[in-house]
Formats: structure tokens, C-alpha cells, sequence
């Protein structure tokens, strides 16, 4: 039996996710400095969640998750043998039912 202000609990429908999604780019270094799609592991930090991807040899990631603000990391063990964290540019805003892109950009000097 459902009561009113309830329906969500008695439907047993969880609210909507969204996706995240992006690489893993090694950017810079020598001419002409153009992104590198690298292998590696992307860190989802955010609402009650941290979460590891691993990263395949296309750097691509995809990943449900729930709506909310994330902070996007990740290492590639070409990159500093994988000691060092490299960014998103910024924090990814993940709403219910869409599709937000955040790139892991690994500077190379």
C-alpha cells in the first residue's frame, strides 16, 4: 500500500542517473603537442561516491552515475610512471538523464 509523498519508495524507481564520460589525454610536449589518448585509471569523486575506472589504450571512459557535482582525476602509467594525479579542467555537473564529457589532461612540459 502507497501513501501520498511516497510514490517514489512504493514505484521502486530509483531517481535517473546521469553519464560520465571523456578520456584520458597526455597534452603537450613536443611539436606539434596535439592530445594523446592514453591508458590509465580516471577517479570519480563526488556525492557519497569514489569510484575507479580503469582506462583502456583508447584513454576513453564511461560511467552511470548519480546526479551531482564530481571531481575528475586520473594517473596513466605513461605519465610520471603513473605517480602523479592529472585534472579534469574542472568539476563535472552530471544531471538525471544526461551526458556530461570530462577529459583527464596529463601536461607534459
Amino acid at each position: 500500500m502507497c501513501l501520498a509523498g511516497f510514490t517514489v519508495a512504493c514505484s521502486g524507481q530509483a531517481p535517473a542517473g546521469g553519464t560520465l564520460t571523456g578520456h584520458v589525454y597526455g597534452v603537450g610536449g613536443p611539436a606539434p603537442g596535439l592530445p594523446r589518448p592514453w591508458p590509465g585509471t580516471v577517479i570519480l569523486a563526488g556525492p557519497g561516491i569514489r569510484r575507479d575506472i580503469r582506462v583502456g589504450a583508447s584513454g576513453s571512459y564511461s560511467a552511470m552515475v548519480s546526479p551531482g557535482t564530481y571531481t575528475v582525476t586520473g594517473r596513466s602509467p605513461l605519465y610520471e610512471s603513473g605517480a602523479v594525479l592529472c585534472r579534469a579542467a574542472g568539476v563535472a555537473t552530471v544531471a538525471s538523464g544526461h551526458s556530461t564529457t570530462a577529459d583527464v589532461l596529463c601536461q607534459m612540459s
